[in-house]
């Protein structure tokens, strides 16, 4: 079977009919399904794919259970990746080089990439648009667009928008820590960074401990913990310095220093501290004065924070391991003994011991403070118990009998009040897409979304609460993120994108102009084919627009209202589960902010990450496998199914190329079955007949059940592999295609190919066409059906007595024949009274007052069966269907069948149960 040469008839099908063009259809109810569209600096690979093809499963799904799905896509151009791609261009980076080349670039591409980002983001979006159709997606591409201003109309758009959240209070001037770039001269929101997104500023306390002239200044996230410190610890090999800050000095690492420099603090380097003079002195505490060894720690990172930590062992694990690490070596060359660094105890945990830092080494195992895997888990989890649960004991002086989250914020003012402490911001680990390691900067008069506002952050909540969640699980994620989400910056100096309206000067950053963009496509096939110039899109058109104010100018803004309205909400936006902390979330509050209740949006569904043959994706480990690879490799149906049915809810899913086998051999089991149904004769149907009709209904019942809820592994359960089980079991039963009945196959392979038809579009087309069917699979109507599962029970139990009949024979030797003795009709009504709740004694005495004769033999089978759960197959069906299978038995077993009713004719018979027949072998 060409699978290639398929999928290339019907991609070729559905673009010349328009198949996925929907237009406003007032008889017709809407479906609107959007996945965030992806950044141009590539094209899509295996990471993408899974997301993007559970999006267009869904939307196949939808328009299959009769809906007017619209299903669009744009590209996304905004912010610092583009430049930053140009930019290491520029610098001849071998590694960016050969990841666009992999991606289908060529030298002449990559030389003209460097000239000009409009030919780099169009070069891309032609490639995006080329994979996706190669892989079978059914998008609207007539309402596609790029952000930024090689759309003008949609930076009209974002301007819209801008004005109107500014006009509502939601975008304010202010001075607040961001992600800086030093080298863009720029905040660095998520998608600008090369790493570390989902990074936020984070705020330390810098403890000041006297030494000489100057102050060790300690970073901590614990300040509370003050009171227990034993030591100061440094990194010995750190590069550290003595600086004037704000007229202090202050002993910190260099790296600090400059960070320090942009978080509105006067900062002066005075002179190197090399860390061997600082080892063995001792600094004074700020609080008590009691005097602080200073230590040598490997552990500490100078590149966090100011590079000088306090040392309280009780309640943290890297601190005590290092203390261990130092008695079992130099400890007394400092001058220092054990009994000095004792932990202290200051918090009282349920769960907890007094010294939980040095219980969790303990009980983990943990020899060194090298050990940073199991220090990191051993701190976050005493760290969370402590915050939550944790009450400060009376060595915490006032603060005693506080919780941790009370006294905190009291401890910090009372430090800082008093002279003896200072705020310090840091991140880690965030890079910018131009290859430069950022820091925490706090940036005056810099615009912010006032995320923190109570009053949006209610209209949020209760979005969030109508609102539909898959998996039910992820909603958690959504409510912590509304309540711990602050005041974030919505403008950048640099990159590319709209300028902010009122001060031209800041480009509206990645995250902040992707939250809305949903509105604008079910407008954007208006713009696009009419070419509506932007200057006609002014804040007043887009009013009416999208919020119904003022009046329209044009027929143009009335049919752009009519199908904002008659396709606005969105139903169901699905993502990975990376963004809920980030655009997702932000998603919600623009829609909050934007317009009323009945806009906001309906579903959010998110998936887990992607690994490539049970491994993580990434550039060193070369298997990030572009979608157009793979398509070409196993052809699309292949990639999708065994992309969609990888994995559900918040599991990552695991692309593994020795899957496709199995999934293509179900695949053209069902194809040679549409190809040989011709051969189908039987005229008359059976209980087989009737097993596979209720089997493929209720395997197709189960799979629309599981595409509802996006659960595509169990969809694909159903829809495939119960399905080519059932199917297999059929055509074997029957003693091959020649003695199946032509309807029942019919009927059955019809149903099966329209339920696999959202995951394995294209030969479901083929195989559709091949049955007779009329129009495109993808628009058949898709819906659960009554069935019967007493059929398949039926064939469950002619399957186990086979194999019993195959068991007996090797104990008895060569047989002839087999009696099958099917139960006598009293023991049915015994276990059905049973099962309606019956008592075992009176069931009994009923039965035994009409057959006094078996009196024995109801009283010990009522005993055996009053622990039975499940109804039996009906006594008539059994011996219909064991009669009509007699033939398929005893090919299978090489011996005569008979199907007897039990009557007493031996001690097997007398055996026979509901659900067990009995058998003889003679």
């Amino acid at each position: 079977m060409d699978f290639a040469a398929i999928e290339k008839k019907w991609q070729d099908r559905w673009e010349k009919e328009h198949a996925f063009e929907p237009d406003l259809d007032p008889a017709k109810k809407k479906f609107f399904i959007t996945f965030p569209y992806p950044y141009v600096n590539g094209a899509p690979h295996v990471g993408h794919a899974y997301s993007s093809l559970r999006t267009d499963a869904y939307a196949r799904f939808k328009r299959m259970r009769g809906f007017n799905v619209l299903y669009p896509q744009g590209f996304h151009a905004t912010g610092e990746p583009i430049l930053g791609v140009i930019e290491r261009l520029r610098k001849n980076d071998q590694s960016q080089i050969q990841t666009l080349k992999q991606f289908g670039a060529t030298d002449e591409d990559i030389k003209k990439f460097k000239e000009s980002p409009e030919y780099l983001v169009n070069f891309w979006i032609a490639e995006w648009k080329k994979a996706q159709k190669a892989a079978g997606f059914s998008i609207d591409w007539r309402r596609s667009f790029v952000t930024t201003t090689l759309t003008p109309q949609y930076s009209r758009f974002i301007e819209w928008q801008y004005n109107t959240l500014k006009k509502q209070g939601y975008v304010v001037q202010g001075t607040h820590p961001v992600i800086w770039c030093p080298h863009d001269q720029s905040p660095t929101g998520d998608h600008d960074r090369l790493e570390g997104e989902g990074e936020s500023p984070v705020e330390y306390t810098a403890i000041k401990f006297r030494l000489g002239d100057a102050f060790l200044a300690c970073a901590t996230l614990r300040p509370e913990t003050v009171f227990g410190v034993t030591n100061i610890w440094i990194n010995p090999q750190g590069d550290y310095v003595k600086a004037v800050v704000n007229g202090e000095k202050w002993i910190i690492s260099r790296d600090a220093a400059a960070k320090l420099a942009d978080q509105l603090k006067k900062v002066k380097i005075e002179s190197h501290v090399n860390p061997a003079d600082l080892l063995g002195k001792r600094a004074v505490h700020p609080l008590d004065n009691r005097q602080m060894p200073i230590l040598p720690a490997g552990f500490v990172d100078t590149g966090i924070a100011t590079g000088v930590v306090m040392s309280v062992p009780s309640h943290a694990p890297f601190d005590w391991a290092g203390i261990l690490d130092l008695v079992n070596s130099d400890l007394e060359r400092y001058g220092v003994t054990k009994a000095e660094l004792e932990p202290v105890v200051l918090i009282k945990t349920e769960g907890l011991g007094e010294t939980p830092a040095v219980a969790m080494v303990k009980n983990m195992g943990i020899l060194s403070s090298s050990e940073k895997a199991k220090l990191e888990e051993a701190t976050s989890q005493i760290y969370k118990k402590e915050y939550h649960k944790g009450m400060l004991n009376k060595n915490c002086g006032k603060y005693a009998g506080m919780t941790v989250a009370e006294a905190k914020d009291k401890i910090i003012e009372e430090l800082m009040g008093i002279g003896v402490a200072d705020a310090v911001w840091d991140c880690v680990g965030v890079v910018c897409r131009c290859t430069t390691k950022c820091h925490v900067k706090i940036l005056e008069n810099q615009w912010f979304l006032k995320f923190s506002d109570e009053t949006w952050k209610g209209k949020v909540r209760k979005m969030l609460n109508g609102m539909k969640i898959y998996p039910e699980e992820a909603r958690q994620n959504f409510e912590n993120t509304i309540e711990w989400l602050k005041d974030k910056a919505c403008t950048r100096r640099g990159g590319l994108g709209t300028p902010l309206p009122w001060d031209r000067s800041w480009i509206v950053e990645t995250l902040s102009d992707s939250t809305i963009y949903m509105a604008y496509y079910t407008i954007a096939r208006i713009i696009n084919e009419r070419k509506i110039p932007a200057d006609v899109l002014t804040d007043e058109a887009f009013d009416y627009i999208f919020l119904g104010r003022g009046g329209a100018r044009n027929k143009d803004m009335e049919e752009m209202r009519k199908e904002f309205e008659y396709f606005y909400p969105v139903d169901l936006r699905n993502s990975g589960k990376d963004l809920t902390q980030n655009h997702l979330t932000f998603y919600l509050f623009h829609h909050a902010a934007m317009w009323p209740e009945d806009k906001w949006p309906r579903a959010i569904s998110v998936n887990g990450f992607v690994n490539v043959e049970g491994e993580k994706m990434s550039k060193s480990r070369g298997n990030i496998i572009p979608l157009k690879d793979m398509a070409e490799q196993f052809g699309a149906d292949m990639v999708r199914l065994n992309m969609v049915t990888a994995a559900q809810g918040l599991d990552d899913a695991d692309w593994r190329s020795e899957n496709v086998k199995g999934l293509r051999s179900r695949l053209e089991m069902i194809y040679e079955l549409c190809r040989d149904i011709k051969k189908a004769k039987r005229g008359t149907k059976t209980s087989l007949d009737m097993y596979l009709e209720n089997k493929i209904r209720k395997e197709s019942s189960d799979a629309i059940g599981a595409y509802e809820e996006l659960r595509f592994r169990d969809a694909g359960t159903h829809a495939l592999f119960e399905t080519t089980n059932a199917l297999k079991w059929y055509i074997r039963r029957a003693g091959g295609i020649d003695n199946a009945n032509p309807d029942t196959l019919s009927e059955s392979l019809m149903r099966a190919v329209k339920t696999l038809a959202p995951m394995a579009p294209h030969i479901s087309e083929e195989m559709w066409t091949m049955l007779g069917g009329r129009g495109f699979a993808a628009f058949q109507p898709l819906a659960e059906e009554p069935y019967d599962d007493s059929y398949e029970s039926t064939e469950k139990l002619i399957q186990k007595v086979t194999e019993d009949i195959e068991e007996i024979k090797k104990l008895a030797g060569e047989k002839k024949n087999a009696r099958i003795y099917v139960a006598e009709e009293w023991k049915f009504a015994a276990l059905a009274k049973l099962l309606q709740g019956a008592e075992p004694a009176a069931v009994i005495r009923e039965l035994a007052a009409m057959r006094r004769e078996k009196g024995k033999e109801i009283s010990s089978f009522v005993n055996s069966a009053k622990t039975r759960k499940r109804e039996a197959i009906a006594r008539e069906l059994q011996m219909k269907a064991l009669s009509e299978a007699s033939a398929f038995i005893s090919a299978q077993t090489g011996i005569g069948i008979a199907v007897e009713e039990a009557a007493g004719q031996n001690q097997k018979a007398n055996a026979a149960a509901p659900d067990k027949p009995g058998i003889f072998l003679e």
